[in-house]
C-alpha cells in the first residue's frame, strides 16, 4: 500500500511509533551521562511529518511526545505535558512561518526556501519548543527559575540541529525532484559516496596521521560534501550531511576524532558549530544550484521554442550583425536563396538587397 494511500489515524500510529524510536536513538547518542544530546530527531521527524501531511497529524507529534516522555520515567504531570504541547505547537509553528512567509516547497529547491528554512524553522521556531520543555521542568520543580535561560539554550540547541539535519533529509526523499537521473550520474553518485565514506572514516577514526594532530582532518569530506550538493541536489546535500553527522557523534562518544577536546562540553561546541556549518552550506550550494539548473533547463526550453516558431515561419526570417554579417536564417530564407545554413552564415546580407533598399539598411 502506497503512503499517500493510508489514513490520518494510520499515519499518526505510524508517526508515534517513529517519534518514539527516534527518541531512544537520540537518546542512546547523548551525552554528559545521557543528558545532552546533539542532535534530537524527533524534533526533525515532527516537522517533516506535518509539512508532508498537513497540521492533522499533530496528534501523532503530541502523543509521540508525551509516550517518549512518560516510559522514560517522567511521571504524568506538568512536565509531559508541557513537553507534548511544546514539541506540537513548535513544530506547528515552524510550518506556519515557512508556508507564510516563504511559500516553503518541500523539495527545497530554490535559495529562498533553503535560506527561509535555516532562519524561520532552525533558528526561530524551535526556540518555541526549547521554551515549553524548560517552562515545564521550572513548574515542576527539576530546575530552578534562575536557570530558565541556560536551559532553554540546552534545549534549543539539539532541537534545531535535528530540524537542520533530519527534516531535509526526509522532506527531498519524500518529495519529487527536478534533477534528471541517469546510469552516468547513478555512477558519478557512487563514486562521490565511496569517496565521502573513506574521508568521513580518516576524519573521525584517526587520531594522528604522520605524528600530526589531525584536527585538519575534518576537512577531508569537504569536497565530497559539495560535490554531492552541486551534482545531486538537496538530497546528495542532505543525505551527505547526515552521514557526516552520524560518523562524528559516533566518534565522539567513543572520545576519538578532531573535536574531541577531553570534556563533553567543550566537545560538543565544537563539534555542532562543525555540524551546523556543513549542513546550512551544503543546503544552501544544494538550492543555489538546483536553481541556476533550472534556469538553464527554462532558457533551453525557450530557446526551442523560439526557434520552433521561427522555423514554422512561411515569411524569410534572418539575423545580421550592423555590418550586414548573417548570423541567423530560417528555412524559408534557406529555400529562398538556394543554399543551405552553413554556406549562408557568415556570409553579408547586404548584396542580396535591392539597390533602392540599401539605404534603409543599417
Amino acid at each position: 500500500m502506497k503512503l499517500t494511500k493510508l489514513s490520518t489515524l494510520t499515519r499518526v500510529v505510524i508517526l508515534i511509533a517513529i517519534y518514539f524510536v527516534s527518541g531512544l536513538l537520540g537518546k542512546s547518542s547523548s551525552f554528559m551521562s545521557g543528558d545532552v544530546a546533539l542532535v534530537w530527531p524527533p524534533a526533525g521527524i515532527a516537522l517533516a511529518a506535518v509539512l508532508l501531511f498537513g497540521y492533522r497529524i499533530w496528534p501523532g507529534v503530541a502523543a509521540g511526545a508525551w509516550l517518549f516522555t512518560f516510559i522514560r520515567g517522567s511521571p504524568f504531570g506538568f512536565f509531559t505535558v508541557a513537553t507534548a504541547i511544546g514539541n506540537t505547537v513548535g513544530a506547528i509553528t515552524c510550518a506556519y512561518l515557512l508556508e507564510r512567509f516563504v511559500h516553503f516547497k518541500n523539495s527545497i529547491e530554490r535559495m529562498r526556501h533553503a535560506v527561509g528554512f535555516v532562519l524561520l524553522a532552525c533558528f526561530l521556531g524551535t526556540t518555541i519548543n526549547a521554551l515549553f520543555n524548560v517552562v515545564g521542568l521550572c513548574y515542576s520543580g527539576q530546575i530552578s527559575w534562575n536557570d530558565l535561560f541556560p536551559n532553554v539554550i540546552n534545549w534549543w540547541v539539539p532541537n534545531a540541529m535535528g530540524v537542520l539535519v533530519v527534516t531535509p533529509l526526509i522532506l527531498t526523499w519524500g518529495t519529487p525532484t527536478i534533477l534528471l537521473w541517469n546510469p552516468r550520474r547513478f555512477f558519478e553518485s557512487l563514486v562521490c559516496a565511496v569517496g565521502l565514506a573513506i574521508g568521513t572514516y580518516f576524519s573521525f577514526n584517526s587520531w594522528y596521521v604522520y605524528g600530526v594532530e589531525n584536527y585538519p582532518l575534518a576537512y577531508l569530506p569537504y569536497p565530497f560534501l559539495a560535490w554531492s550538493a552541486m551534482r545531486f541536489g538537496q538530497r546528495g546535500a542532505t543525505t551527505s550531511t547526515c552521514v557526516v553527522t552520524g560518523v562524528a557523534i559516533h566518534g565522539l562518544l567513543l572520545r576519538q576524532g578532531p573535536f574531541w577536546a577531553q570534556n563533553d562540553q567543550t566537545s560538543l561546541m565544537l563539534l555542532g558549530c562543525y555540524i551546523g556549518i556543513i549542513a546550512i552550506s551544503n543546503m544552501l550550494l544544494a538550492a543555489a544550484c538546483v536553481e541556476r539548473e533550472t534556469a538553464i533547463r527554462a532558457t533551453i526550453d525557450s530557446e526551442k521554442r523560439y526557434r520552433a516558431i521561427v522555423e514554422d515561419q512561411t515569411d524569410l526570417i534572418c539575423r545580421f550583425l550592423p555590418e550586414g554579417i548573417l548570423t541567423f536564417v530560417n528555412d524559408a530564407y534557406c529555400r529562398f536563396r538556394g543554399k543551405s545554413r552553413q554556406q549562408l552564415i557568415g556570409t553579408s546580407f547586404f548584396p542580396t538587397l535591392a539597390d533602392e533598399d540599401r539605404g534603409a539598411a543599417p
